[in-house]
């Protein structure tokens, strides 16, 4: 038994299906929690998350291609980035700050500059380390280079890795905390107060003179001419953006050379063709270790899923890291393995939500990959040292040492 079950008030009531369950028991590892819920109660209430957990692919699929039913939280994203953002936003509101993000991360843009933004700045990094034959590359290279490559897309070109690095960790502790420490939360204010001075000193000039970046675009983007977005408007989805646009690259990158090196018959055939590959290489990887593990929803009005009825303003949580491994829909799913015969995942969430970076995130993801297997020759895990795997709202390899011939 993984945790305590029970009933309550009656069994046709999602909320009224209780697994007590500590977050600290999912962060280190919420597979056998999964592996369990998906055969027992695949819809359960986990109080410490304070939502209802969906479990397997056929549930969350259902439940995330129903908008209407199924719409955004509020709570925790108003209060980690600010009200509005892109991510709690429906409707008119919500399709016109999504179509003013759009311009960057169309993919025909993305490949425009895919070598001379994303290659050219892995290229760096990783040349920069290539001397030295070992390293942690989740601190020291993967993070860095998200941060600079995704910086410069967004619009913060001017802004130092250090700072960008601050603001990215200041929020994502904050989303994933769950209102456990009030430190975190004073952090997370902290940097929001930061990026506020930031866009107020900034803006003003984007505004006289914008630029390719995704700021400048949600500045002006479907706005009546002569008029801009203000502060106000844009610092909720500045910070999704921050958070979303620098962690998935990141967290795709380690998740996928963590189950890759796990088999170096299959990490032989990328060394050996990179190009070839680093998409299947990364597509796995987002299946097998999702970064993000869940997206939150909210009901709008009562529905059933399941057999097991939602009122209206039930919060739920469709945990993508557990759909991706079903076994119902892939084979051998808690296995890594570049030749799945099923392909596609869940990783970047759901109907009018899905992520507006995708594009962007697979392919930075692609060419550091691409770039590390043919700049860092024997890429091989560090038999010293051993990696650190964490979380499940957010779950990434957060420490990858490895090593390579020099």
């Amino acid at each position: 038994m993984i945790g305590r079950i029970h009933h309550r008030n009656g069994d046709d009531v999602a909320t009224d299906v209780i697994l007590d369950i500590g977050l600290d028991a999912l962060e280190d590892d919420p597979y056998p929690i999964y592996r369990w819920m998906r055969g027992e109660a695949p819809i359960a209430y986990v109080p410490e998350t304070g939502r209802v957990l969906v479990t397997t692919w056929e549930l969350c699929e259902e439940a995330g291609g129903n908008d209407e039913v199924f719409g955004p939280t509020q709570h925790p994203f108003n209060v980690v980035y600010g009200d509005p953002n892109v991510m709690s936003l429906t409707g008119t509101a919500h399709r016109s700050l999504r179509n003013s993000l759009n311009a960057p991360f169309r993919p025909r843009k993305v490949n425009e500059y895919r070598d001379e933004t994303l290659r050219a700045t892995a290229v760096r990094y990783v040349d920069a380390i290539r001397a030295r034959g070992a390293a942690e590359v989740c601190g020291e290279l993967l993070e860095p280079i998200s941060l600079r490559a995704v910086g410069d897309v967004l619009g913060f070109a001017d802004l130092d890795d250090d700072t960008l690095g601050r603001w990215f960790r200041g929020y994502a502790a904050y989303l994933v905390d769950f209102g456990r420490d009030p430190a975190v939360a004073e952090r997370g204010r902290a940097v929001k107060t930061e990026v506020r001075a930031h866009l107020e000193r900034h803006l003003p000039e984007l505004g006289e003179r914008p630029d390719e970046g995704a700021l400048s675009h949600m500045l002006h983007d479907g706005m009546p001419a002569g008029q801009t977005r203000s502060v106000d408007d844009l610092i909720g989805s500045v910070g999704v953006l921050i958070v979303g646009g620098i962690q998935e690259p990141a967290h795709a990158v380690a998740n996928a050379l963590f189950g890759l090196l796990g088999r170096p018959d299959q990490a032989g055939r990328v060394a050996a063709d990179p190009e070839t590959w680093s998409r299947t290489a990364i597509e796995e990887g987002l299946r097998w270790l999702s970064p993000f593990g869940m997206t939150e929803k909210r009901t709008t009005s009562e529905t059933t899923l399941g057999g097991l009825r939602f009122p209206e303003g039930t919060e739920v949580g469709l945990v993508i890291g557990a759909a991706n491994r079903d076994p119902n829909h892939f084979a051998d799913p808690d296995t890594y393995d570049l030749d799945r015969d099923t392909q596609g995942h869940q990783s970047f969430g759901y109907g009018v939500h899905f992520c507006i970076g995708h594009y962007v995130a697979r392919v930075l993801a692609q060419v550091i990959l691409e770039e590390m297997f043919l700049r860092l020759p024997n890429l091989r895990p560090d038999p010293d040292r051993q990696p650190v795997v964490h979380g499940w709202a957010n779950r990434a390899a957060l420490e990858l040492p490895l090593v390579w011939d020099a």
